[in-house]
């Protein structure tokens, strides 16, 4: 018995570790476009230092608008995924920044941290852009989608410079969403193992996963306009996410619930209601510096 309690607790503790090491080192996306695919994108290409003390590969994308949008990727992906969004918000006229959170593309740090770091990483961005005589530092807006949209919420959340928020399909909390990636991707039940997974990155990386919890900060966007965005076929994070981060959001706040497409998809299902929706919302908080 004490033979087959170790072997089990050897078990668990192997499937956390390889858990963790999938969670904090994903591997490397790839995409069906690039930016030749965008002739009309011309980037200025930048290296920003992040609070955190690393360096972060970025492009801008000068529009003949002042206001400026950041866009922030999704979990294992780069800059690259955010071209499709940069293009129509630059069609626009908005000035948009795209940039490698860490340990993605060709940014610095040696590990994705789920939302530990990443919002200093954004708002270094921010610091960036207020320091750039073309861009209106009293407008800027910021979109993510996925991890880089639970960053948003927590970087608008903590700097008030950030005057506007559209998260696609970001978490509410990382424990949770974690739960449910185990249950999808790994087809093992979240418990025990997940909690495993946690405690083994925490250790890896030296931060605090289980405290990133965008539903309790989101309340502090306000009295900044909020928009969420979520597919109701999202099984990577699914829509109670969502849910959870709307009931806690403070007014101004909408949502927009697309009825068919995975995770992330709505641009690809709905693009041109996303399009116009997006730049509505952003004309709308952006017009005048709040």
């Amino acid at each position: 018995m004490l033979a087959l309690c170790l072997l089990a607790v050897v078990a668990v503790g192997a499937i956390g570790w390889v858990g963790s090491e999938r969670a904090i080192h994903p591997k490397p996306a790839h995409y069906k476009w690039s930016l030749a695919s965008f002739p009309d994108l011309h980037p200025q290409d930048l290296r920003i230092p992040s609070r955190t003390g690393i360096q972060l590969a970025a492009s801008f994308f000068p529009g003949t608008r002042r206001e400026t949008i950041v866009l922030s990727h999704g979990y294992g992906d780069n800059r690259v995924q955010m071209l499709p969004w940069a293009e129509f918000l630059h069609q626009h006229g908005y000035s948009v920044l795209t940039y490698d959170m860490r340990d993605r593309g060709e940014s610095g740090g040696d590990a994705v941290t789920l939302g530990a770091l990443e919002p200093a990483d954004l708002i270094s961005t921010v610091d960036y852009l207020s320091s750039r005589p073309d861009v209106d530092a009293a407008r800027i807006g910021a979109l993510g989608v996925s991890l880089g949209g639970s960053t948003t919420i927590l970087g608008a959340a903590r700097d008030p410079r950030i005057k506007a928020v559209v998260d696609d399909s970001g978490f509410s909390d990382a424990p949770k969403v974690i739960d449910s990636s185990f249950e999808h991707f790994i087809g093992l039940p979240a418990f025990p193992f997940a909690p495993v997974t946690i405690a083994i990155a925490q250790l890896r990386i030296r931060q605090n996963i289980t405290g990133v919890q965008p539903v309790n900060e989101i309340a502090r966007i306000s009295p900044r306009p909020l928009l969420i965005v979520h597919c109701m076929g999202d099984r990577v994070v699914p829509p109670p996410n969502s849910e959870r981060n709307l009931q806690a959001a403070r007014e101004p706040k909408e949502v927009w619930w697309i009825p068919t497409g995975g995770h992330i998809d709505g641009h690809t299902v709905a693009r041109e209601e996303y399009e116009r929706r997006v730049n509505r919302f952003f004309d709308q908080a952006l017009g005048s510096a709040l």
